[in-house]
């Protein structure tokens, strides 16, 4: 894998004050080498820069977990690459195939992983609890990177090691699924016992790696391998700790909804990437080019939102009703016209309603006698979006599922979970609900290309991207996904 990866002069979400241990690296055209690793600034300015690169990855994150969903279509100004992820119609050398972002993120945790417990005998300044803080930070961006990564891909290679050289022949053969699951679970169980509560300020608190992000990252990786009772005790650690609560809004207020998006780190929040456009830091959620967009919510979207006409996250908030662009990302107030002056909106990737939503998903598949619980956990998120009416459940394990995923489409549109949920829950025990996930896919598609989308979504290997030509070029060990090895 021929990936270049070296240290940038960059400065990672902190006050001007704060930034000079950020920046104190290697010149941008150096390597990173053994003798690098002299003192604790050396050690964080290595950390900064894996989330200095998870800032870079958001816009793929956007586009990996939506684009192949329900809840999204495509604006007036879309190029060719992201039309053939939105229409399944992949080739190898798509630009949204490209899974090198999260590899960044992977090396400089594994820089941080394997060099950082020496620096404690050269630096004083850097303790033992120190040096097991930041291994916890490095565990768990190594694990969320490759949640990513095998959500996306299916298989992939398992990189422990840092890649220290440009010449260094780096070819690594794919792992499974199951071996990619396995080493995200030991990351995290590992990043869990050193993990911090909080952080000096908000910003990290809400930004860095914590105790409360780690538990949100493990209960959504046990929903994926079926380890229900362990995505319940995740969840509960987080419920349970004081530290969180759901933000509650009326019919006639959706700003204080709307204030998890802006300004964000508001108390639902457990893990945003930070942007702060003073410190040009900015992102590319919407790209706007002209008056067109990228993404706007899609018709099937809508029709969620008007079954309850109450609902505080919909029309003013979630959306704008003119374009239907994502007003969450776009406005600086709910049920206003006003826009925000800066794309600096931070990335949500864990918020409390998420949590309230995974324990629900666990408790349904636990069992027909856990099916209360889960709408009443449910029926929370709707209450806090002032819905009155009763959540009509069903009372088959499908029946309650749809009613949750109709519910996380609501509350969490347009923040990179669409599709991914639809996966998660399709491929449960040998793909049992795979025509769910079909059907709700050509939901969002229009109607000619419904009959081609339906059969190749019959085909499992093709709800995978395919493996960049360019990977393939450089790691002659790398083998195609199966659906597309004849495609070029």
């Amino acid at each position: 894998m021929k990936i270049c990866y070296k240290l940038m002069m960059l400065c990672l979400l902190l006050p001007a004050a704060s930034c000079q241990k950020w920046l104190d690296l290697k010149p941008q055209n150096e390597q990173v080498s053994d003798a690098y690793w002299t003192n604790k600034a050396e050690v964080e300015a290595v950390l900064g820069a894996a989330y200095v690169k998870l800032q870079g990855a958001v816009k793929t994150m956007l586009v990996w977990g939506e684009g192949r969903g329900n809840t999204l279509s495509l604006g007036g100004y879309v190029d060719v690459d992201l039309l053939r992820l939105k229409s399944f119609s992949l080739l190898p050398t798509n630009n949204y195939a490209k899974w090198g972002e999260f590899y960044q993120i992977i090396n400089y945790a594994n820089m941080v992983i394997k060099y950082a417990p020496a620096v404690v005998e050269k630096d004083p300044a850097f303790n033992q609890a120190t040096m097991a803080s930041f291994l916890s930070e490095a565990y768990f961006l190594r694990a969320l990177s490759y949640f990513y990564i095998v959500r996306s891909f299916g298989e992939a290679p398992l990189i422990l090691e840092p890649y220290m050289d440009d010449q260094q022949a780096y070819e690594l053969s794919k792992s499974s699924k199951a071996q990619l699951f396995d080493q995200i679970v030991q990351d995290l169980t590992v990043a869990s016992n050193n993990g911090k509560e909080i952080w000096p300020t908000v910003w990290e608190t809400k930004g860095r790696s914590t105790k409360w992000a780690i538990q949100a990252l493990l209960a959504d990786v046990y929903l994926w391998l079926g380890k229900y009772d362990e995505a319940i005790i995740a969840c509960n650690a987080i419920l349970q700790s004081g530290k969180y609560g759901l933000l509650q809004g009326t019919v006639n207020n959706k700003n204080n909804w709307f204030s998890i998006f802006n300004p964000g780190n508001s108390n639902e929040g457990i893990f945003e990437i930070q942007f702060d456009y003073t410190k040009n830091q900015t992102n590319k959620l919407m790209e706007i080019y002209g008056s067109n967009y990228n993404w706007i919510i899609s018709n099937y979207c809508v029709s969620l939102f008007t079954e309850n006409a109450e609902d505080i996250r919909g029309a003013g908030a979630s959306y704008e009703t003119v374009a239907y662009k994502l007003w969450k990302y776009l406005g600086a107030e709910g049920n206003t016209t006003i826009p925000r002056p800066y794309s600096d909106q931070n990335w949500i990737i864990y918020r409390v309603a998420d949590i309230y939503l995974m324990k629900a998903e666990a408790l349904i598949m636990k069992g027909e006698s856990y099916y209360p619980q889960a709408v009443e956990l449910i029926t929370t998120i709707r209450s806090r979006a002032a819905i009155s009416r009763p959540l009509e459940a069903g009372s088959t394990e499908l029946d309650i599922l749809k009613a949750l995923m109709d519910e996380r489409a609501r509350e969490f549109v347009g923040e990179g979970k669409r599709w991914f949920d639809l996966l998660r829950v399709a491929q449960r025990d040998q793909y049992k609900y795979k025509e769910y996930l079909i059907e709700q896919v050509l939901l969002g598609v229009s109607g000619a290309s419904t009959p081609v989308i339906r059969s190749l979504l019959l085909n499992e290997n093709a709800h995978y991207l395919p493996i960049h030509a360019d990977e393939l070029k450089y790691n002659k060990l790398l083998v195609q996904n199966p659906y597309y090895e004849n495609l070029n």
